[in-house]
């Protein structure tokens, strides 16, 4: 081998190289290209029929001081986390006039929409909140009227871990 070569596993047709060594080079870049592609796709994948288990709902009623903190107006600041396993609490509960803060703990990026699937929109203060990034918070818009929104995570649609209502009373 030359100083240009070095390190270089070469073979010149002219110089006649030892039979199956060019298959046997052409086999290698495969292979460590199939590794790169099988190893990109299970780092942003996770693993096949990796469904996160549902976490139990609950029900957070903000404090009758007014507190929760956060907010300049005076009214409560309340949470929904979302993880690798879906968000907690599914359930939360309001007074009319508050903002959530969807807060993700995940080290992947999610996505909010009110309503129970992007065929069925509703709640559009959910959808200000929308995208949120790993280790990031986003904050819905006001919530003023009394109802209840459900939402979802475009990020996994149809899991019911990643599923969620806001009471507004």
């Amino acid at each position: 081998m030359d100083a240009r070569g070095a390190g270089v596993l070469r073979c010149d047709h002219r110089a006649g190289c030892a039979p199956g060594l060019v298959p046997a080079m052409r086999l290698l870049s495969f292979c460590g290209v199939l590794w790169l592609v099988v190893s990109f796709a299970a780092g942003c994948a996770g693993a096949v029929g990796d469904t996160p288990a549902a976490p139990t709902p609950t029900t957070t009623q903000p404090s009758g001081n007014g507190g929760g903190g956060g907010g300049t107006s005076g009214t409560p600041s309340l949470t929904i986390t979302v993880s690798g396993t879906g968000i907690s609490p599914q359930e939360l509960t309001i007074p009319v006039g508050a903002k959530v803060t969807f807060t993700n703990v995940d080290t992947r990026p999610h996505d909010f929409s009110g309503g129970p699937d992007p065929a069925h929109p509703e709640c559009p203060e959910i959808d200000v909140a929308g995208f949120v990034a790993a280790g990031q918070s986003r904050e819905t818009g006001t919530f003023t009227v009394a109802r209840t929104c459900t939402f979802h995570d475009h990020t996994f649609i149809g899991v019911p871990a990643f599923m969620g209502r806001i009471v507004i009373q």
